[in-house]
């Protein structure tokens, strides 16, 4: 049900032709540097608030340095999501915002079905603020952890929807580098979008950016090459992560297990994965020896494009299983 207009909507803004744009100028930054607000100056943003020409409805979760919500755009008529910056969290609010401004740019540059369309950034007096489509999903990770391992015909629909938009992804000049089931979203069809650029590398930007190696991603799904330095990767790690997620579709586990985020990287780079048929009686060879080519250590010797992962997930889907 629509909300009541409690005020004059905003017009539309213009970012997301100027995004896409000015992403490629090296020259400036598409989003303009705005001032940091003051600590304590802003309380966390509730249900009814409103930001910008958006009220927020409904809060859908809070991360380490961000709230996300349900919102209800007052010009177009519509729900959107809304990612706000979480001040209470953040330490350095400057390096806050220009992450956020970097993950608009980026985002802004990708048009595909299967990937969270852009719609707006702003600037509220309040916070900084990202908006998307809204899309009716559930996590893929919230499924795997309420019912453990999903069937071998079902985890190669998901990959291969997401095989598609990390190949639109690839073609925009952007890598995810987070690429998990948590980031995964899942519609009551098995519809499926791939959410969170907050950690991409897109690569005009990044050249602008990089002022060094560095560490970036979730430790259970980073390619051996991104465990080693973050800004030099490309999007053979995305592929490498969406292997390890459809490791964990088909058996329920990660593919690599530790104490802690070190001995998980140390696995990622040295040691040789458990064979997904090994682990789950019933998962077809072809299908499990496709997970392990994508979770090859020299990246070399994954599949170099998306294209020739996804002509290896049709065969794969051709043959009964």
């Amino acid at each position: 049900m629509q909300p009541p207009k409690t005020t004059e909507p905003l017009p539309p803004t213009t970012v997301t032709e100027t995004a896409a744009t000015a992403a490629t100028d090296t020259r400036a930054h598409p989003f303009p540097h705005r001032e940091v607000p003051g600590e304590g100056s802003a309380p966390p943003p509730e249900v009814g608030t409103i930001v910008g020409p958006f009220v927020l409805q409904e809060k859908l979760g809070e991360g380490v340095s961000c709230h996300v919500f349900r919102g209800w755009d007052q010009y177009r008529s519509c729900p959107v999501a809304l990612k706000i910056l979480n001040w209470a969290n953040v330490y350095d609010r400057a390096a806050a915002m220009k992450q956020l401004r970097m993950e608009a740019a980026t985002l802004a540059r990708v048009k595909h079905t299967k990937v969270v369309r852009f719609i707006d950034f702003g600037f509220d007096p309040r916070w900084p603020y990202l908006v998307t489509e809204f899309f009716e999903g559930r996590p893929l990770g919230e499924l795997l952890r309420a019912g453990g391992a999903l069937p071998p015909e079902w985890c190669l629909f998901l990959i291969g929807q997401m095989a598609d938009a990390l190949g639109a992804v690839w073609q925009a000049g952007v890598v995810h580098r987070d690429i998990k089931p948590d980031n995964i979203l899942v519609g009551p069809n098995g519809s499926a979008k791939l959410i969170d650029f907050g950690l991409a590398k897109a690569d005009v930007l990044a050249a602008r950016e990089r002022a060094g190696p560095e560490m970036a991603g979730t430790a259970a799904y980073l390619a051996p090459e991104q465990a080693k330095d973050a800004s030099t990767v490309d999007h053979r790690a995305d592929i490498y992560s969406l292997g390890v997620t459809l490791y964990e579709a088909l058996t329920g586990r990660l593919p690599f297990e530790g104490r802690n985020r070190v001995q998980v990287i140390f696995q990622h780079l040295n040691t040789p994965p458990v064979p997904p048929a090994e682990r789950v009686e019933g998962i077809p060879p072809l299908v499990s020896d496709l997970c392990l080519w994508m979770l090859t250590k020299n990246r070399d010797d994954r599949p170099q494009n998306y294209s020739e992962l996804r002509q290896a997930l049709d065969t794969v889907i051709g043959v009964p299983l």
